[in-house]
């Protein structure tokens, strides 16, 4: 599954309202500089709970420096495993 690709459209999902959003290119970016703020990461953690099947007790007290920080605690603990965006992005409203 392309990391890069998901995190983009997750983006999106999670501040709509996100007019300059400039998608990211690298899972490498300071996610503060992706222009999510706390209560943006909060929203993101929650889906991410979601589409991976991990436990919230997991993710609640992780602090993630890069999107590649997050993916990789959430494929350490997947309970599901998406092949595709498209399966990830399934059940995110």
């Amino acid at each position: 599954m392309d990391k890069i690709e998901l995190f983009n459209r997750l983006a999106v999902v999670v501040r709509p309202a996100f007019s300059d959003f400039q998608p990211i290119t690298t899972l490498e970016i300071p996610l503060a500089e992706t222009g999510l703020d706390s209560m943006d990461a909060l929203t993101y953690s929650i889906y991410l709970d979601d589409i991976y099947g991990v436990s919230n007790d997991v993710s609640k007290d992780w602090t993630f420096l890069t999107p590649k920080d997050m993916f990789d605690l959430y494929e350490a603990h997947a309970t599901k495993h998406p092949a595709t965006v498209e399966e990830a992005m399934e059940n995110v409203q």
